[in-house]
């Protein structure tokens, strides 16, 4: 009895911590304009932007009295582009506190994201979003040298503090789950790379495009469900 007490109680928390959980994938790109000078050493091309993509995991909660909405993420997204002398290869750990403001419903008393409740899609479903972060990036460049036949190559890891603004609209597939497309438009003022392989460091901002999808699952529906 005490294993079974045990056992329910634990499910019930678990339930309801994923209640909270959503995941979110997309394509993004990584933008930083200065860096071009890079195509120099690549005898090629601007390299910059690359194409790449996002995955990630968020937690949501929201204010009692107003639709706004906090989903706290932790990403990774990856970008790489391969030349004929050589590769790039980019990735990033991001954390940001995301903030949904339901700027048609701001007075609904709708405790998860669904559309079981009246009202029009559109005013429901549309939020803006303001994002302050932080990204760990890691830039990992490899040069080959023909003449030498070796591969020259750095790899370092930094810092940078900014955020992103963007829009969703959910859109509830039924009670239990929720699907959101999102637009973001990330900037991160200060972007320095010690590259130990050129005369100078590499200084920029960074910007990225993100179009991407959110999917959460509402457990609480489910128990609903079952126990009606």
């Amino acid at each position: 009895m005490k294993k079974l007490l045990v056992f329910t109680l634990f499910s019930f928390f678990v339930s309801q911590s994923f209640c909270q959980l959503g995941l979110i994938a997309g394509y993004k790109t990584f933008n930083p304009e200065d860096w071009n000078v890079l195509a120099n050493d690549f005898q090629s091309p601007s390299p910059y932007p690359i194409a790449g993509w996002q995955a990630g995991v968020d937690y949501w909660f929201r204010l009692k009295k107003r639709r706004i909405e906090f989903t706290p993420e932790l990403s990774f997204s990856r970008f790489k582009k391969e030349f004929e002398n050589g590769q790039l290869d980019h990735s990033i750990i991001g954390f940001h506190f995301n903030t949904d403001v339901y700027i048609f419903d701001l007075a609904s008393d709708c405790n998860c994201p669904t559309f079981s409740k009246d009202g029009n899609f559109f005013s429901k479903g549309f939020f803006l979003e303001l994002s302050p972060g932080v990204i760990l990036a890691r830039n990992h460049l490899q040069l080959r040298n023909d003449i030498k036949q070796t591969d020259e190559e750095l790899t370092e890891d930094i810092f940078a503090l900014g955020g992103s603004v963007g829009a969703g609209l959910d859109i509830g597939v039924s009670d239990l789950f929720t699907i959101t497309p999102l637009v973001r438009l990330h900037y991160y003022p200060n972007l320095e790379w010690k590259n130990d392989l050129r005369e100078s460091n590499l200084q920029s901002y960074l910007k990225q495009l993100f179009l991407g999808i959110r999917f959460r699952m509402h457990f609480k529906e489910f128990a609903n469900a079952r126990f009606h």
